[in-house]
């Protein structure tokens, strides 16, 4: 199998939960608002002609629903029409690999409310309703930004800081209102950078923390602006503090209601990653030990080609993320100094280097071990990873060239 199919397959892998959306309901027509959006005439400006709220889903374990969902919703009841809007990536399988490269598009989508609802009420994700403050002139103009989106379909390029449903909700207000958002007094957490609202809301998905620290370099550090840290769970509260341009006007002035209950499970997935590579370590340390004072070499053998070639493709990815993807926070990754592909693929290319590449390999695992602490990105279940690695390779020393590191 070829670097690049590998590379593939391991991106398809990672995102494997993504291919989920597939499953929403599909609306595929603009709704037929013309009699929404008529002329105004007294009828429609009135306060209640048009209901415009903002819906805020809770999240969830999957990579890509981690930080929650937020949509529009618009109401004319005297039309008995009842829309959700919102803003989505394509979800086919080229464009799931896309969203590594960068490359992928995104962009409104309609949806009759009672199918939207009914979409999350089965996965068991609360939903709750905030009223928007607006003029009836506003909610109209509203309405017409929004299907001016639909129209232009999947045309924005996606970006999980800057191009998602919060920033882009957001944006869309703002045109519609054309004035800026003006924000006062920001909720808890929202002072810090994207990367803090990603490790808030790991904290009940740790497996999905992992793999945004593992993808997500030095931009998710970022403190400005305030668009790239303002997930979904965080949208309302400050919505509910921000006003409309120079106008002391806020936003939200009301409680919002719950339209639906969650009942699905707020953990993940059985172990956190913690507690897996922490076990990992010990097993790894246990069969290095029989290595080297039992004999034991079909084992050990098994456990460097499964380490190795987990640390090659991962290795891979990250070099091409680095060197060729467009997407956000991808410019540099710290992980590629300990998962750096290059000294093991020499260690196959140039058999007389073999020593000094093992010893590369490991410098570079040991330097990012003692940056932990200091860089934002490098973690604790990560350092539990590359301490697996690396007492492979000191064993592969060890064993090969007969340099004593491990036993006296």
């Amino acid at each position: 199998m070829s670097r690049l199919a590998q590379i593939v397959i391991m991106a398809a892998w990672l995102l494997l939960p993504i291919t989920m959306m597939a499953e929403k309901p599909e609306v595929g027509s603009v709704p037929a608002s013309d009699s929404v959006l008529a002329k105004p005439n007294k009828a429609m400006l009135q306060p209640d002609y048009i209901r415009a709220t903002l819906l805020v889903v809770d999240p969830s374990a999957e990579v890509y629903s981690v930080f929650g969902h937020c949509a529009l919703r618009l109401q004319c009841p005297t039309q008995k029409m009842d829309y959700c809007f919102t803003f989505e990536m394509s979800t086919s399988a080229e464009d799931i690999i896309s969203f590594f490269s960068g490359t992928a598009m995104g962009g409104f989508k309609p949806a009759p409310t009672h199918l939207y609802i009914d979409y999350y009420r089965q996965q068991g994700r609360g939903m709750t309703e905030y009223e928007l403050n607006l003029l009836p002139t506003e909610k109209l103009q509203l309405w017409r930004t929004a299907d001016e989106e639909i129209v232009k379909g999947f045309s924005r390029r996606y970006g999980y800081m800057h191009a998602q449903c919060t920033s882009i909700i957001a944006y869309l207000l703002s045109r519609a209102l054309g004035t800026r958002i003006v924000y006062h007094e920001l909720p808890e957490g929202l002072e810090g950078s994207f990367r803090d609202q990603m490790l808030e809301a790991g904290k009940c998905y740790p497996w999905s923390a992992f793999f945004w620290q593992s993808v997500m370099g030095p931009e998710g550090d970022d403190t400005e602006p305030l668009a790239h840290k303002l997930v979904p769970q965080k949208i309302a509260a400050a919505w509910q503090h921000a006003t409309i341009g120079d106008e002391d006007r806020h936003l939200i002035v009301a409680p919002g209601q719950c339209i639906i209950e969650r009942t699905a499970q707020g953990g993940s997935w059985g172990l956190s990653p913690t507690v897996v590579f922490t076990l990992l370590l010990l097993l790894v340390c246990l069969i290095t030990l029989a290595q080297l004072f039992m004999g034991w070499r079909v084992l050990p053998f098994v456990t460097d080609m499964i380490l190795l070639a987990l640390h090659t493709v991962v290795g891979l990815l990250l070099l091409w993320l680095v060197l060729f993807s467009e997407q956000e926070g991808t410019s540099w990754n710290w992980y590629l100094l300990a998962f750096n592909p290059i000294p093991l693929l020499l260690w196959f290319a140039v058999p007389r280097w073999r020593k000094w590449t093992l010893l590369c390999a490991i410098a570079l695992m040991v330097l990012t071990l003692v940056l932990t602490p200091f860089i934002p990105q490098l973690d604790l279940p990560h350092a539990l990873l590359i301490c697996c690695l690396a007492v492979r390779l000191l064993a592969l020393l060890k064993t090969n060239f007969n340099i004593n590191v491990i036993t006296k």
